[in-house]
C-alpha cells in the first residue's frame, strides 16, 4: 500500500483493556430501548462485559485498568452506515446542484481519471471524519474500494467492503450508448472477487466482504450472475443501487426489455442476502416485492433529501423490509441523517409525530447492522457484543439543558460533540482527537488529491461535468 499522509507511524488505538464507564446516560438500544440514568458500561477483551445501573455494574466491577466518568455524557452504541462511497468525498462541493446528472456526468468518468493514490487520500479522510463523528462501522462500495481495507485496518474502524463493479462502456455512457464489455466485465468480477478472498475476516474480523455491483443500467445480466456466484460460494452479503429515478426505469426496459426489480431478481440480486441502495422511485408492488423477498434497503434520506426524493420508509416499516440508514457520500455528520429520516418520513406522510427519535435512531443502528447480517456484534449496547461505543459529551451549546436525552441528542446532536470513540474496545477517539491519524495531515493530503484528480477531469472533458 502506498502511504497515506496521516497514517504513517500510527498505531491502533489503545486497547484491548478493561474499560468502565460509569455515571453515563446509557441509551442500550436494545429489545426493549432500555435507558440507564445513571448508568455504567463495562468492557474486556474488546467486549461488553457488563451493563446497567451504575450502583449495580460498580458494585460487579468496581475498578478498570480505564476509567471513564460519564456525568454529563451520553454512551450510545456507535453508527453503523448502511451504504458508502468513500472516495467519493472528491465530490463534494460539485455535485450537490446538478441534481442526477453527476451520476454519468461526473461519478462514472471520474473513475477514469483518478488514480489509486488520489483516492486512497480522499478516503481516508472521510473514514476519519466518521470515526470521528460515532460511526463505528461503514459499509463501503466503491470502484477500487480494495485500497481501503489496509487504512480501515490501521485507523482500527470497522467495515463491510467490496469493490462495486460494472461493465459498460463508460465514455459511451457519458453519450447515451449502452454497450457491455466482455473483457472489462472480466477484469472487474476478479478483481472483486479476488479481494473478497484476501480481505473477508481480515483486521481480527473488523473487516468483511461483499459482493456489489454499480447499478442495474451498468451491470449486464453476466455481471449480476458472476457476482451472486461468487458470494454464494465465499458466503458474502450483496448489494446494488436500485429504485432511483425513472432514468433506471427506461434503460433497463429499453435495454433488458423488463422493470430494474424484475432484472435484479431474475439475475439474483432480490433476495434476504441483499442490500438495495435508496429505492425511492418505488410503487406499492415493488415495496411487497422487496418485503417478500426479504431484502434490505439502505436508506440514505439526507442525500436523497437534496435531490428532491423521498423514500417511503415508513411503508417499508410497516410491510416489514429490513430497514438501515446510509451516509452515501459528501456527508460525514450522521447525526444530520438521523434527524433527515425523520424530516423526510413526516413530510411524506403529513404528519409530525411519526418516526420517533428512538426509531430513527435504532435505523441507525440496529437496523443498519442488521442489514449488514452483523446485529449479533453492534449495533446495540449488550452483554456478550463487541465494544464499539460512542460518548456524547452533553456540555455543549446546543445541547442543553438536557430535558430528554435520547431526544435533545437525536433532534440537536452532532458529530463535533463525539467525545469518545472506541471499536473493538479500542479507543480511536479521545476528547473529541482521532487518535489513530493525524488529522491535519489527511485533510492536506486530501485537499492535494481532489486538486490534481479534478484538473485532470476538466482538461479531459472541457469542465466539472462531462457531456
Amino acid at each position: 500500500m502506498a502511504s497515506v499522509p496521516g497514517l504513517a507511524g500510527r498505531i491502533l488505538g489503545e486497547g484491548p483493556m478493561t474499560i468502565l464507564i460509569r455515571d453515563a446516560i446509557v441509551l442500550t438500544v436494545d429489545k426493549g430501548f432500555t435507558i440507564h440514568d445513571p448508568g455504567a458500561v463495562f468492557v474486556a477483551e474488546g467486549k461488553i462485559v457488563d451493563i446497567g445501573p451504575s450502583a449495580d455494574v460498580l458494585t460487579r466491577h468496581p475498578t478498570a485498568e480505564t476509567v471513564i466518568d460519564g456525568k454529563g455524557k451520553v454512551v450510545l452504541p456507535g453508527f453503523v452506515s448502511a451504504h458508502n462511497h468513500l472516495g467519493y468525498t472528491v465530490f463534494r462541493g460539485r455535485s450537490e446542484d446538478i441534481g442526477f446528472s453527476c451520476v454519468t456526468g461526473q461519478y462514472y468518468p471520474m473513475g477514469l481519471v483518478m488514480s489509486r493514490d488520489e483516492r486512497r487520500a480522499i478516503g481516508s479522510l472521510t473514514l476519519a471524519e466518521l470515526l470521528r463523528g460515532g460511526v463505528t462501522t461503514v459499509a463501503e462500495m466503491e470502484e477500487e474500494a480494495d485500497i481501503f481495507a489496509p487504512v480501515v485496518e490501521s485507523m482500527g474502524g470497522r467495515a463491510l467492503i467490496g469493490v462495486m463493479i460494472h461493465d459498460t462502456d463508460v465514455e459511451r455512457m457519458i453519450k447515451g450508448e449502452y454497450v457491455f464489455d466482455d473483457a472489462l466485465r472480466t477484469s472487474q468480477l476478479a478483481q472483486a472477487t479476488g479481494f473478497a478472498e484476501q480481505w473477508h475476516g481480515g483486521a481480527d474480523g473488523r473487516i468483511s466482504a461483499w459482493m456489489t455491483a454499480n447499478m442495474t443500467i451498468s451491470s449486464s445480466p453476466d455481471l449480476l450472475k458472476g457476482l451472486r456466484a461468487a458470494a454464494d460460494r465465499l458466503g458474502l452479503r450483496l448489494s446494488i443501487h436500485l429504485g432511483w429515478g425513472q432514468a433506471e426505469v427506461d434503460m433497463v426496459q429499453a435495454t433488458h426489455g423488463m422493470h430494474p426489480f424484475d432484472y435484479v431478481e431474475r439475475n439474483g440480486f432480490l433476495a434476504s442476502d441483499v442490500v438495495c441502495a435508496h429505492c425511492y422511485h418505488v410503487g406499492e408492488e415493488q415495496v411487497d416485492r422487496l418485503a417478500h423477498a426479504g431484502a434490505h434497503v439502505a436508506h440514505c434520506p439526507l442525500m436523497n433529501s437534496f435531490r428532491g426524493t423521498i423514500a417511503p420508509a415508513l411503508d417499508y416499516m410497516e410491510k416489514g423490509v429490513g430497514l438501515g440508514l446510509g451516509i452515501d457520500n459528501y456527508f460525514s455528520d450522521n447525526y444530520d441523517v438521523v434527524r433527515a429520516a425523520i424530516q423526510a418520513a413526516r413530510i411524506r406522510a403529513g404528519h409530525p409525530e411519526v418516526m420517533q427519535a428512538s426509531e430513527a435512531l435504532t435505523l441507525a443502528t440496529m437496523g443498519s447492522a442488521r442489514a449488514l447480517g452483523i446485529a449479533d456484534k453492534v449495533g446495540s449496547l449488550e452483554a456478550g457484543k463487541q465494544a464499539d461505543i460512542q460518548i456524547v459529551d452533553m456540555a455543549r451549546f446546543g445541547l442543553t439543558p438536557i430535558n430528554d436525552a435520547l431526544r435533545t441528542l437525536v433532534y440537536h446532536g452532532h458529530g463535533k460533540d463525539v467525545d469518545t470513540v472506541m471499536v473493538d474496545g479500542r479507543i480511536l477517539v479521545r476528547g473529541g482527537e482521532m487518535q489513530t491519524a493525524d488529522e491535519g495531515a489527511l485533510i492536506a493530503g486530501a485537499a492535494g488529491a481532489a486538486e490534481a484528480a479534478w484538473s485532470r477531469f476538466a482538461a479531459r472533458y472541457g469542465g466539472y461535468v462531462a457531456r
